[in-house]
């Protein structure tokens, strides 16, 4: 049995090397075209090359997604691109359209995943596309890990499950609404999350019901069944997310790798509380555990106002470089002078760091330093360059949504 893979979102470079950085065993990405996230900043043919020397250097696998429908004009435009992402070193291509598989299969080597979008989710679907040559299913999120697990054995045919993240309400994400809504379509990267709008209820004569957002889903977050991941041999759990931020990517990753580890080598870790903890430090929505167990009911939606919690914690800034007496931090958002910060470390988790004697970069003490600055910080012992920090955000203690960010 193989340990279970984490696999992250890379929605740019920066976010790419974060991953990998942080544990990730194998990144997700999309070039310019052929994928569902086109507002993502996305990766060309020779950033994609860059993106795979940093990360084979490192021992992570680089996944490119090509999950997009595909009309035959778009098809013309995909083998030399393949030619392109194969020279690269890829290691492997996630598709869902049947034309897409066969170009790839026609012009290239490359290894085939299939994605999500293909709503693959029992055996005899698995089996057939194994038999197309296809070597992973990532599984509809309506799968639960046994499900999954049997999927696996019984086809002989690697899977792959999602574990955390923003979730669709539609079936394996298969939507329209944003063509509806937007005139965009949703199945060839045009989509604009309508589901996380308000809609009002009406009946067939017209009477206006309550308004809601009874289309939006709570995010998916698993850690709590990382080891049912590890035990049944699930051979990779994937997290969402190539829009979200760099702080988002290290707090997940360092998360679910922190519990896989734990699991794989039969060691206490952090416990469940801990680690659910760190990822309610970020900017979420309520928390469900989907189908992993169980099938998804009605208290997987989420009816907050509010599109995000309130959450306890903020990027505050890059290292962008670190000596023997001091470490560079670029700062992302301001910092006041004796704030106590916070270092993530890579397999290590949080470091608490003073900030008493932080200068600016002409090495003069601040009261306040803002956004897009460099400061400097004495050196902590696991300070490397690419490591993030945070800060903690001042809530209202009145604020209701902080206390259930708070308590998970």
């Amino acid at each position: 049995m193989r340990q279970t893979e984490i696999l992250a979102p890379a929605g740019n470079m920066a976010k790419l090397e974060t991953a990998v950085r942080y544990g990730a065993d194998a990144v997700y990405l999309a070039g310019p075209k052929f994928g569902l996230r086109t507002a993502a900043d996305n990766f060309s043919a020779e950033q994609i090359a860059t993106a795979c020397a940093f990360a084979h250097q490192r021992g992570a696998k680089v996944y490119v997604v090509l999950n997009g429908f595909l009309f035959d004009e778009d098809l013309a435009d995909l083998p030399p691109f393949l030619a392109e992402i194969e020279a690269a070193g890829v290691d492997a291509v996630i598709v869902s359209d049947l034309g897409v598989m066969r170009t790839v299969a026609e012009h290239s080597r490359l290894t085939l995943h299939l994605s999500t979008q293909a709503s693959a989710l029992n055996t005899h679907a698995a089996k057939f596309w194994r038999d197309q040559g296809v070597t992973r299913l990532v599984l509809g999120r309506e799968v639960t890990l046994e499900e999954a697990a049997r999927i696996q054995h019984e086809a002989d045919v690697e899977v792959e499950l999602f574990g955390h993240g923003a979730m669709c309400m539609a079936y394996s994400g298969n939507c329209t609404i944003s063509n509806y809504t937007a005139g965009r379509d949703s199945n060839r990267g045009g989509c604009i999350q309508s589901c996380r709008f308000k809609y009002r209820m009406s009946d067939q004569r017209g009477g206006a019901g309550d308004a809601g957002y009874f289309l939006s889903s709570k995010d998916l977050q698993g850690v709590a069944h990382v080891d049912q991941f590890v035990s049944l041999g699930i051979d990779s759990l994937k997290i969402e997310g190539r829009m979200k931020s760099e702080l988002y990517v290290a707090t997940t990753v360092q998360a679910y790798t922190a519990a896989r580890d734990a699991a794989w080598l039969k060691q206490a870790g952090a416990s469940p509380e801990d680690l659910m903890r760190e990822l309610n430090a970020m900017s979420h929505r309520d928390y469900t555990n989907g189908s992993l167990v169980a099938k998804a009911g009605p208290d997987s939606v989420y009816l907050h106002e509010d599109d995000h919690l309130p959450h306890s914690h903020d990027l505050l800034g890059t290292l962008v470089e670190v000596t023997d007496t001091h470490m560079a931090l670029f700062t992302r958002n301001p910092l006041q002078r004796g704030e106590v910060v916070e270092l993530l470390v890579p397999r290590q988790g949080v470091v608490h760091l003073e900030t008493e004697a932080a200068r600016d970069i002409t090495g003069k003490l601040f009261d306040r330093v803002s956004s897009n600055r460099i400061i400097m910080l004495p050196k902590h012992p696991a300070a490397e360059v690419g490591l993030l920090m945070r800060k903690k955000r001042h809530v209202p203690k009145t604020s209701s949504h902080a206390q259930l960010s708070q308590t998970g």
